[in-house]
């Protein structure tokens, strides 16, 4: 396949995005396309004026075509600015969902051996991403047999988790922070949805992969199908 040209992909992009803005534009405003300007002079549509719509809509769907095939490779997969978005999103929700167990544990692990402890304090939870090392671990062996952007869900997900604490004993309190293991989480589908759908939408504020690749496919998407509706409108199809 051949190399995709930068050049080529933002003025695919910027057709896209203002024809795709003046035909949205066109629909909400309820224009009638029975005559426009071109190059300074004023043509008057004469027969298929019905049609106009249809062509737009057309014309709207090539734009996006064109622009959809110069997405450079994996452009549509998170950059290395949304993965480390969802490693942190992966990892708070992590530890607020299992901070009770946390404690949970601390209790039992106190009043199973209390060790000449009076007293034990929670301090925090704490998280890591399994997936990372094992990537590490698999290319070490493999040159680049693992890609993060195409491992599954679970492996993807699945996050170690373990928190620290202090010990009171007839000294008083320990000043050195002890860790304890919890678990291996493996977070269900309706936990890593919501997250990824939160990291999209905070993503368009931090960093440009929403807006330089994804965005303008739902812009361009919309502008047809609002095209297509208004050549369906005009033309009675969508009465009974």
């Amino acid at each position: 396949m051949h190399d995709i040209d930068p050049t080529d992909f933002n003025k695919a992009r910027g057709f896209l995005i203002g024809y795709s803005g003046i035909v949205l534009a066109l629909w909400f405003f309820g224009a009638k396309l029975e005559k426009f300007q071109l190059m300074g002079t004023e043509i008057q549509l004469g027969t298929n004026v019905g049609k106009a719509w249809l062509v737009l809509c057309l014309l709207n769907v090539y734009l996006w075509w064109r622009y959809y095939l110069r997405i450079p490779a994996l452009a549509l997969f998170f950059d290395d600015a949304m993965q480390n978005l969802y490693d942190a999103s992966l990892r708070w929700a992590a530890i607020r969902l299992q901070t009770r167990s946390m404690k949970a544990r601390l209790r039992e692990m106190f009043a199973e051996d209390p060790n000449g402890a009076e007293a034990v304090e929670f301090y925090r939870g704490r998280g890591m991403l399994t997936c990372h090392g094992k990537i590490e671990a698999d290319n070490m062996a493999h040159p680049e047999s693992t890609d993060i952007r195409y491992v599954s869900r679970e492996f993807r997900t699945e996050v170690r988790l373990w928190f620290d604490y202090r010990v009171r004993t007839k000294e008083g309190w320990n000043p050195f922070w002890s860790e304890a293991q919890l678990c291996i989480y493996k977070p269900s589908v309706f936990i890593t949805w919501p997250i990824k759908a939160f990291v999209i939408v905070r993503g368009a504020f931090v960093t440009p992969w929403l807006t330089d690749y994804v965005i303008p496919l739902v812009w361009g998407a919309a502008s047809s199908i609002a095209a297509l509706w208004m050549y369906l409108h005009i033309n009675n199809y969508l009465r009974q």
